[in-house]
């Protein structure tokens, strides 16, 4: 069953045309972490379901929204660890066992495309033909008098 579906920002012009009000948002937080959230919508299946995950309407108390600034460089230092992991991961160190650690030479533009080319290959994301599937090609475009038709 197909239907129409409409954005939430198609159905509030919708609704100021006809003169109905568009959804509600407000500053929702997290009074565990003083994380505030400041454009969620508040209308009562959101709410529910925000209050379920134990959030609060309105903004933070200045303590916790004090907790949540202050814990900005743990959260950053954890990112930092995640990327640094993600970076020495086991493809990036068969690549670094491949080519070395050393900083390589710039390479030219045909040099970046023939690597590219043999890698396409080598995972058989390119095919090449063998010579006898050419030739066999090129003999039934030439036809069977050995000419071009």
């Amino acid at each position: 069953m197909g239907g129409i579906r409409l954005t939430r920002k198609e159905k509030a012009s919708g609704l100021k045309e006809i003169g109905g009000t568009v959804q509600p948002f407000m500053i929702w937080h997290d009074p565990e972490t003083g994380q505030e959230f400041p454009h969620l919508p508040s209308d009562a299946p959101n709410a529910c379901n925000y209050m379920i995950r134990g959030y609060r309407m309105g903004p933070a108390s200045d303590e916790m929204r004090k907790v949540w600034e202050d814990g900005e460089a743990d959260r950053r230092a954890g990112q930092e660890k995640v990327l640094a992991k993600a970076n020495r991961s086991v493809a990036h160190k068969r690549l670094e066992a491949e080519i070395g650690s050393e900083p390589q030479p710039a390479a030219t533009t045909e040099e970046t495309a023939a690597a590219v080319i043999k890698q396409l290959i080598d995972l058989g994301v390119i095919k090449i033909p063998n010579t006898s599937e050419t030739k066999a090609v090129e003999e039934t475009e030439a036809g069977p008098e050995g000419g071009n038709a």
